[in-house]
C-alpha cells in the first residue's frame, strides 16, 4: 500500500515539476515580447507627436495660403 503511495507522488512530482517548467518558460517569454510591444508602442508615440507638429504648421501653412487666396479674390471684383 505504501508503495502505491510514493508511486502517486513521484508521478505528481513529475507533472508539478514540468508544470513549473511550463510557466517559468512562457512567462519569460511573454517578457520578452511585452518589452518588444514597449519599444514599438515608445517609437510609434514619437512619429505621431512629429506628425502632428508637422500637421500644425501645415494648418498655419493653410491659413496663411487661404489669406492669400482671399486678398487675390478681392482685388478681383
Amino acid at each position: 500500500m505504501e508503495w502505491l503511495q510514493i508511486e502517486h507522488v513521484i508521478s505528481y512530482g513529475i507533472f508539478a515539476s514540468l508544470f513549473v517548467w511550463l510557466l517559468h518558460t512562457t512567462n519569460k517569454r511573454n517578457e520578452s515580447r511585452e518589452t518588444e510591444y514597449q519599444k514599438t508602442i515608445t517609437k510609434n508615440q514619437e512619429v505621431i507627436a512629429e506628425q502632428a507638429k508637422a500637421f500644425t504648421h501645415m494648418s498655419s501653412d493653410i491659413k496663411e495660403i487661404k489669406g492669400m487666396v482671399i486678398k487675390i479674390k478681392d482685388r478681383g471684383k
